[in-house]
């Protein structure tokens, strides 16, 4: 008998086929799980003539593509029985605050990885960066690349010095995931993307928004996390009415694609947490 069916929500750039061993880890588990592409990204449609930008108005787009996939899908599919559950990543566990905010009944707990409180603009400073966003924006440049920004191009990621993962095997896969299926791939967001999060990040970054949450979250992150901002991560995790956190030491950005040693500490704190 099925335990439940977990939910999970990808992080920026990702596409469902980068999950299948997170899903086969559920799978043996026992749960049935659910998962699907943001729009804009993986085998989702597209917005912009450009493939590669990533890009939305507003975060409040990707909360309306988690309600149509759950009334639509989840919620309608025998196969997919309760008690529902949130895995998310980065980006998606951001959208799952929002979401567990604004609509929590679906979800008994949520186990969320390295999420997107910050996002690390080095060499500019972030109150730069967010300028230049905002800026850029209302000028008419929402759709344009952020400085810098160009199109998908596999040999640009070097594994050497990288801030995702400590995993070789599981870094050169993505890239040649992309290679395989170039549509499933995205590249840098654009200007609009970059105002857009920003803006969702301050809403729910407020105390009075994370404490009106009481769902029960379990936030994991990496003590070398530098895509986002460990001290941020556990300090959102204090502010959450049922949170708690768990920082796992040599962890990178992506903990689900980390080396062994590495996710079975995450298997670990999430077979304690999804009882």
């Amino acid at each position: 008998m099925l335990r439940g069916t977990v939910l999970v929500l990808p992080g920026r750039t990702e596409c469902i086929e980068k999950y299948y061993e997170t899903i086969a880890g559920l799978l043996t588990r026992g749960f049935a799980v659910a998962v699907f592409d943001w729009r804009g990204q993986g085998l989702s449609d597209r917005e912009l003539e450009d493939s590669h930008k990533g890009h939305v108005w507003d975060f409040a787009e990707y909360h309306r593509d988690l309600d149509c996939f759950l009334d639509s899908f989840v919620m309608t599919a025998p196969e997919l029985p309760r008690p529902y559950f949130i895995l998310a990543h980065s980006m998606g566990a951001h959208i799952a605050v929002r979401y567990l905010h604004d609509r929590p009944e679906p979800f008994s707990r949520a186990v969320l990885c390295s999420p997107m409180v910050y996002i690390n603009t080095a060499p500019l400073p972030h109150v730069v960066a967010r300028a230049i966003a905002a800026a850029g924006t209302a000028l008419g440049f929402a759709e344009s690349y952020v400085p810098g920004g160009k199109p998908y191009d596999p040999s640009r990621n070097a594994f050497e010095g990288n801030p995702l993962t400590h995993d070789a095997v599981r870094f050169a896969r993505e890239a040649d995931l992309f290679r395989g299926n170039p549509d499933l791939a995205i590249s840098a967001p654009t200007l609009g993307w970059i105002d857009a999060a920003y803006r969702s990040m301050k809403m729910a970054g407020q105390a009075h928004f994370c404490t009106a949450i009481k769902t029960p979250a379990l936030i994991i992150y990496g003590s070398e996390e530098t895509i986002s901002s460990p001290r941020r991560q556990a300090r959102l995790a204090e502010m959450l009415g049922a949170g708690s956190s768990m920082c796992i030491d040599g962890a990178r950005h992506e903990i689900l694609q980390e080396t062994d040693e590495i996710r079975a500490h995450f298997w670990e704190a999430f077979d304690r947490f999804i009882v």
